[in-house]
């Protein structure tokens, strides 16, 4: 098996799961990070978006396979999520609207915000996913603010959404939601905060010490 293609490019993610104490949760939650990165790189890949749908396309029924037991397309992901959504009993559907999230990036450019929040239905999905593999916890909003602040920032990051979309002024709000939410955060959910915090810690130039000293605070604290 590919262990590379189970596993996030993100070094930022990487810390952040480094915090999961369960080796099998961790590389579970470690996966669903790399699939988000697999759907979200598609639209970056393809010239036309047609091309883009295809591929899309092909992930929604490998999902769709795996919800009617069947065997999906081959792929390291969809053979290692066959047996992690009925060990963990993730809903299928939930994979479906992470493939379907990634549909408006097919449009090249900058977005609105407005356009963004739709393409954030992938970093909620990978949140609802994390939390019913670590503590068995679908139905809560907990968290989604620190899903929202990661999506937003790596969006913009990657040049997608218009800087003046997301400024200051928006961030600010952003955070103000996500510092209340991490307060509330049961202690196995903890570690799903921190790649916003690595996220919003990269944007603020924090060097490689003092992002790792920025998540240990987090996660002990609760406190951004």
């Amino acid at each position: 098996m590919a262990s590379s293609e189970l596993e996030p490019k993100s070094e930022d993610v990487r810390l952040a799961c480094a915090f999961i104490p369960d080796v099998e949760r961790r590389g579970g939650v470690l996966a669903l990070f790399a699939l988000l990165e697999t759907l979200r790189d598609i639209p970056e890949r393809v010239t036309e978006p047609l091309m883009g749908e295809i591929r899309l396309r092909w992930w929604y029924e490998a999902f769709e396979a795996i919800g009617q037991g069947r065997t999906p397309h081959y792929h390291p992901l969809t053979e290692l999520f066959q047996r992690l959504i009925p060990q963990y009993d993730l809903p299928v559907a939930t994979f479906l609207t992470m493939v379907e999230a990634q549909m408006p990036l097919l449009d090249k450019g900058p977005m609105l915000l407005r356009q963004a929040l739709d393409v954030l239905g992938g970093e909620e999905a990978v949140w609802r996913l994390s939390a019913q593999i670590l503590a068995a916890a679908t139905e809560t909003a907990q968290g989604l603010p620190c899903a929202r602040l990661f999506g937003l920032l790596q969006l913009q990051r990657a040049g997608r959404l218009k800087a003046e979309e997301f400024g200051d002024t928006e961030l600010a709000h952003v955070l103000k939601e996500m510092r209340a939410d991490v307060k509330l955060l049961p202690t196995p959910l903890a570690p799903l905060a921190l790649p916003a915090v690595a996220a919003l810690g990269r944007r603020r130039g924090f060097g490689p010490l003092r992002l790792r000293f920025s998540l240990l605070w987090t996660y002990l604290t609760g406190r951004i």
